[in-house]
């Protein structure tokens, strides 16, 4: 028979849900910065497109940035084409090169945003706030979780009297939450001369289904 949404019996025993929750202050920031370049000629838009990503490395590695931290997280080649009555045109290629860059000085990241976008970026994209101990306080978590379902089971078999034994017979670990990703884009920060970028905290979620036996009833 079920017992509301917190918790049901299954034979003689008692399923409950747990939650764990840590929150924390990140200790890393990354940011995407990149240039996409349209030309008609494809070595002509390669050559333009890595003068331009160049520029914005070399500008951050000026920040006292590791060339280490600076990696390129995508790049492409499209074809390029305009629509009239009906007919398709080709217009050109656009190449487009992406770089994440990665400081542990979240205070940097605005600065990032800022140098890129003055040295030729029209890309700015996945500025994320992370930790780099993100394993050790999921653990903290699920720490939390296995406790909150105790406590839940114990809550429910006080209720109905019955005596309840404190060590679960089965917990199923539920997944990690996603870590909170804020992202801005060009029309946000260009012409800006000094980006604001607050990383805020984290929240490490965790959780589990774990069944307890009671006797009783």
């Amino acid at each position: 028979m079920a017992v509301d949404r917190q918790g049901e019996f299954v034979d003689k025993k008692i399923r409950v849900r747990g939650e764990g929750t840590v929150t924390i202050r990140p200790d890393t920031a990354t940011v995407v910065v990149g240039v996409s370049t349209e030309e008609k000629d494809l070595v002509s838009g390669q050559q333009q497109n890595a003068r331009e990503s160049s520029r914005i490395v070399n500008a951050l590695l000026g920040l006292g940035i590791p060339a280490e931290n600076i990696r390129t997280s995508d790049y492409r080649i499209e074809s390029m084409y305009d629509y009239k009555e009906g007919m398709q045109i080709f217009r050109g290629y656009k190449v487009t090169h992406l770089l994440q860059v990665r400081v542990t000085d979240l205070e940097k990241a605005g600065t990032i945003v800022d140098t890129a976008v003055r040295n030729g970026a029209n890309y700015v994209s996945d500025i994320q706030f992370i930790t780099s101990q993100h394993d050790a306080y999921y653990r903290e978590a699920l720490a939390l979780a296995v406790q909150n379902a105790y406590e839940k089971a114990k809550t429910i078999s006080t209720a109905l009297g019955v005596k309840l034994n404190p060590v679960p017979v089965s917990v199923i670990e539920g997944n990690d939450f996603p870590r909170p990703v804020h992202e801005y884009h060009t029309p946000m920060v260009k012409g800006v001369s000094t980006t604001q970028i607050q990383p805020g905290k984290l929240t490490i979620e965790a959780s589990v289904t774990s069944d307890y036996i009671f006797d009783g009833m």
